[in-house]
């Protein structure tokens, strides 16, 4: 059996936190080869063809799982568009320690929960406990450059009044689509617009049961909507199981017969006819 070990330096994987957006050439290059790539979708799977930037709504809730590390790291997929892919990164051994980082060799599937920064929030904003007491605090502060978001003292302190302040501004406005957020203000840790809004919604990736595994970027947003109880967040889907796709391919062919008609990523898919019923989106 592979013994799992959590690397120290997660740079030689991907560097901790949000999407790192790339610029210049390469970053342009990224964008027509996801286009290139949803031709090729569009050519096999017609109708039930993933859209790059479509988005879905799911209860917060049901996301339950993360790739560890994010399928751009595990299966060196570019971070622009959608993704097909088969293989066994929906069945990888479960974690169910505390973790820090992302970087895990070999990878592995950890629940989203038992992330440090979700419990450090949650007893943060549940119980008032100080983000200098939380286990998060100690840990960046012990492992400096480790996380790309937190690389030192100074920084951590910074950003986690930003996360104050993110949660006061969902908890008094709602949660808000990145494209609904360019008609507010000075919002906390708002993402950029390139190439789209919709490229920094909370992202997440479908097994071939429909399974909804975080893929890790909107961690922050992600863990506010659980604790405020929020029951509907937008999601991009970032990978899709080959098997998942067929279900849907098959979902538009027979309709009738559809697998997982209530799945937010299928029942769009399905004539009204036939769609169980709705509950808002």
């Amino acid at each position: 059996m592979n013994r799992i070990r959590v690397l120290r330096n997660p740079s030689s994987v991907i560097r901790d936190g949000s999407t790192a957006l790339q610029s210049g050439p390469k970053a342009l290059l990224g964008i027509v080869i996801a286009k290139a790539r949803h031709l090729r979708h569009a050519a096999r799977y017609g109708d039930a063809a993933p859209s790059p930037y479509e988005l879905v709504w799911v209860d917060p809730a049901d996301i339950e799982y993360c790739t560890l590390p994010s399928l751009m790291g595990q299966l060196n997929l570019s971070q622009y568009g959608t993704h097909v892919v088969g293989g066994g990164w929906d069945r990888l051994v479960r974690y169910d320690d505390v973790w820090h980082t992302r970087a895990f060799d070999p990878p592995v599937i950890a629940p989203f929960e038992s992330h440090a920064l979700y419990r450090s929030m949650r007893a943060h904003f549940d119980e008032g406990v100080p983000w200098e007491d939380t286990e998060w605090y100690h840990w960046v502060d012990e492992h400096p450059e480790t996380v790309g978001q937190y690389p030192t003292a100074e920084s951590t302190v910074e950003r986690l009044g930003r996360v104050d302040e993110l949660f006061e501004f969902i908890r008094s406005n709602g949660y808000k689509t990145q494209r609904e957020l360019e008609s507010y203000g000075n919002v906390p840790l708002k993402q950029s617009t390139f190439p789209h809004p919709e490229h920094y919604e909370i992202d997440v990736n479908i097994g071939r049961s429909g399974e909804l595994l975080f893929n890790f970027n909107g961690r922050h947003r992600l863990a506010i909507a659980k604790i405020l109880g929020i029951d509907r967040v937008p999601v991009r889907i970032f990978a899709r199981h080959r098997e998942w796709q067929r279900k849907r391919v098959a979902a538009v062919e027979t309709p009738e017969r559809a697998i997982r008609a209530e799945h937010p990523d299928l029942k769009h898919l399905l004539p009204r006819s036939v769609r169980p019923p709705s509950t808002g989106d």
